[in-house]
């Protein structure tokens, strides 16, 4: 079985990764910036290893925890996004 503390992470990533591609759906004209989307990757790498290792795990599903990632990196990207601009 995979350690919930990893199904975190990478669901963290994957709503960062989520943001990024929101970004270029939205965007008119712009080619899709792989520096932005590394970029995203990074920070959302460290945010879920902070989600993950202050998360108690007990009671929580892995379906929960899926959705608590992707909403957190999700969250972090689009924050992190916005204070750039």
């Amino acid at each position: 079985m995979i350690d919930p503390l990893l199904i975190t992470v990478l669901a963290v990533i994957g709503g960062g990764a989520m943001n990024t591609v929101r970004g270029y759906l939205g965007a008119t004209g712009e080619a899709y910036s792989a520096k932005k989307f590394f970029g995203a990757l990074i920070v959302s790498t460290f945010a879920g290893i902070a989600v993950a290792q202050t998360l108690s795990i007990a009671g929580i599903g892995l379906v929960e925890l899926v959705l608590i990632g992707l909403t957190v990196g999700f969250s972090v990207d689009f924050a992190v996004s916005k204070a750039k601009k």
